[in-house]
């Protein structure tokens, strides 16, 4: 790849994120997104197949992130299970969820064009596809605590849905409201003792 691709490359990538993230994906123009990279229409398609191929270029990368730090922490869940310690769960989670804070933050851009600017791409369902895997995981979790004999109550799997989205939704907060990173680190010690209360509570361990 030459050097003059490359450059081209990331200047297309950085104009459409600013254009993006004014005008969300269905708003903004290839048209406008060349122009202000000072690149033709025609030279736009040796980089991307189309505006979603545009798009996809900048939060995939993220997205593939996210789903690698949720395996990680369910991993690190399975392996304190083994070890009868329910009590360093929940400090484990609130850990998770810092780490979780960091990312956001290292990638915030990214996260309000997944959040607040992918409607009519096909990640405008990020949130929900983080609440499925997480639901996913978290059962796989569970069943691994009554392999131990440890007994949790049973909730379907609709319940666990619900629960996780409002979670998420929660989570999701100091990136639609632009929240200063000092205060989401705050935020989240808050919303890890609301919802930890909650699942020892619902669960009943």
């Amino acid at each position: 790849m030459s050097r003059d691709f490359q450059q081209t490359h990331e200047n297309l990538l950085l104009c459409a994120q600013k254009h993006f993230l004014e005008y969300g994906f269905e708003r903004a123009s290839i048209r406008e997104i060349c122009k202000d990279a000072h690149v033709t229409n025609g030279a736009f398609y040796n980089h991307f197949d189309d505006k979603e191929a545009l798009f996809g270029a900048l939060v995939e990368p993220v997205v593939q992130e996210v789903k690698a730090i949720y395996e990680a922490s369910v991993n690190e869940h399975i392996e304190l299970a083994k070890t009868d310690d329910l009590k360093s769960l929940w400090k484990l989670s609130e850990e998770t969820l810092s780490v979780i804070i960091e990312y956001i933050y290292e990638h915030f851009d990214v996260f309000r064009l997944l959040l607040m600017r992918a409607e009519g791409t096909r990640y405008s369902s990020f949130l929900d596809d983080v609440v499925c895997l997480e639901t996913r995981v978290t059962l796989k979790f569970f069943a691994e605590l009554k392999s131990r004999g440890i007994q949790v109550r049973e909730l379907a799997e609709e319940e666990w849905h619900i629960l996780l989205h409002a979670y998420f939704a929660s989570l999701a907060e100091v990136v639609m409201h632009n929240f200063p990173k000092e205060a989401a680190l705050r935020y989240v010690h808050t919303l890890a003792s609301f919802f930890n209360s909650g699942w020892q509570t619902v669960l009943e361990i």
